[in-house]
């Protein structure tokens, strides 16, 4: 299930380093036994999202992604193949709709237990249960009116077996009705592998998953989910199979959490780092960038507790890497310029929905995939609830996340007027008093400046809070807000603004 990143685990610290010394010294070697590729422009490459829910995407997060970035084939996991009193099943299968006005291919996984029997499992047998769930759902795309184009096995064959891979696509190719496009992922460890030809050979194209190349499985490893140099490496690889194919490029962020030994106990892809950042119970002991604005940042938990339903234990330590547009707009950058022309398009990982705050915006990704910059933008809103209550709205509007802790809102109020701020996780409140110095720390009762820090705020999240004053406020009030970006830049931006009235 690709709900976490799909990470492979290598087996001894001695194969990661060999792991990373090949990808780096591959890198150099490439351009010289191959011609320069093709290069594409931005508005060049065809866009495609892979869903990985339980439930159809629905029409305003289809459409979205369709307007914003013109991507006409999505790819929707459609259940996953388990074994249940010895016998192959779907479980899992796509609830809801499926949506029209788009190109589908229905994805197919595997449980953990089937995958630790590929090796004695029949390949035939495989395929008629992969083969009977895809009629089933191809009659379903009829009724719904859906434009269903294939079928694409997710299955992470180790690079040993794939030659039982190779046995479950021939059998498949058989039982598919004609016109059925048949395409598989790939796994970054694949890529050497003196068998993978022959695999695909099976089908009409592949989407090789150019991230999670390996898991930091003790809390002293930094593996960035991508980075420039496995990207290079990957992309490289793939034009010399001389294969059509679509780059899977990774948009996600992912947490892991480590026992008080730093062994690697649970991995997820989809905790709202928000709510991390301002649980009380977890404190922020370290952060660092990994390159191509990617950030990874390191809490410890105080005591007991649960954060975003995960339990944790005094002594845990929960690590975040967190993506960028950035990020993505470099790994697009490169596929452009070293795919070549069997490029298909670049497939993202995964569509972006209004309840996912793991995936970055469809607006980040729309701007890294046209080779945009990240931009800034704080939207501050003031609005009165009562006489004495001043609701603050800060809104994140661009594309740029804060480095956590970073974000401050600098409000204007008159001079002793501040009486108390009704609490919100992740905001604490300065009071600050003006001079000739500048902005200094003093008493709430003198105050004439309220800092409020946010501990994060993510592109498209809003946060609100309540500030009790003992008097009226002015109609307007100065506002001043200052960040770090995830690409160490300064932002900041100052401005009159008007409180509105009435709020309920």
């Amino acid at each position: 299930m690709r709900s976490a990143p799909a990470f492979r685990l290598l087996t001894s610290r001695l194969a990661r380093v060999v792991y990373a010394s090949v990808v780096l010294a591959s890198v150099s070697l490439v351009s010289v036994f191959y011609g320069k590729p093709h290069v594409w422009a931005a508005d060049e490459v065809p866009v495609a999202f892979w869903a990985w829910r339980t439930e159809a995407p629905n029409a305003a997060d289809i459409n979205a992604a369709v307007e914003k970035t013109h991507a006409q084939v999505f790819f929707l996991r459609a259940g996953q193949i388990d074994i249940q009193n010895g016998n192959l099943r779907r479980i899992r299968p796509l609830a809801g709709t499926l949506p029209k006005g788009i190109k589908l291919h229905l994805v197919y996984n595997t449980t953990r237990l089937v995958l630790d029997q590929l090796e004695s499992l029949n390949s035939q047998t495989l395929a008629d249960e992969i083969a009977r769930d895809y009629r089933e759902d191809a009659e379903r795309a009829r009724c719904d009116g859906a434009d269903l184009r294939g079928l694409q096995l997710d299955i992470d064959f180790p690079t040993r077996l794939l030659p039982r891979y190779e046995q479950t696509l021939i059998a498949l190719r058989k039982e598919l009705p004609s016109g059925t496009e048949l395409s598989i992922t790939g796994l970054p460890t694949w890529m050497e592998a003196p068998t993978l030809p022959r695999v695909l050979e099976n089908v009409d194209f592949w989407v090789p998953q150019f991230y999670g190349g390996e898991i930091p499985t003790h809390l002293g490893q930094t593996v960035p989910i991508s980075s420039p140099e496995s990207i290079t490496y990957f992309v490289n690889k793939a034009r010399q199979l001389d294969k059509p194919f679509y780059a899977g490029l990774a948009a996600y962020s992912v947490t892991l959490v480590y026992d008080i030994s730093g062994s690697l106990i649970s991995l997820r892809g989809d905790m709202n780092p928000a709510l991390i950042a301002s649980d009380p119970n977890l404190e922020l002991t370290s952060q660092e960038s990994m390159g191509s604005a990617e950030r990874r940042y390191v809490f410890r938990a105080r005591a007991a507790g649960v954060t975003d339903s995960l339990n944790m234990r005094a002594g845990d330590v929960l690590v975040v890497d967190l993506p960028s547009s950035e990020t993505l707009r470099s790994a697009a950058r490169t596929t452009r310029k070293l795919a070549g022309k069997r490029l298909l398009g670049i497939c993202v990982f995964r569509l972006p929905i209004s309840d996912d705050p793991a995936t970055l915006t469809i607006e980040q990704m729309t701007a890294a995939l046209n080779d945009r910059d990240s931009n800034a933008a704080i939207d501050v809103r003031l609005k009165r609830d009562t006489q004495h209550e001043l609701v603050l709205e800060c809104r994140n509007g661009g594309t740029a996340s804060p480095i956590i802790g970073s974000l401050k809102v600098d409000l204007s109020v008159p001079a002793g007027s501040f009486e108390a701020i009704r609490p919100q996780p992740g905001v604490t409140i300065q009071p600050l008093c003006g001079s000739v110095n500048g902005l200094q720390p003093c008493s709430e009762r003198r105050a004439d400046v309220l800092r409020v820090s946010v501990q994060f705020l993510a592109p498209g999240q809003t946060l609100t809070t309540t500030l009790l004053l003992n008097r009226e406020p002015p109609p307007t009030t100065s506002v001043s807000v200052a960040m770090q970006t995830e690409t160490e830049r300064s932002y900041s931006a100052r401005s009159e603004v008007r409180i509105e009235a009435g709020v309920k």
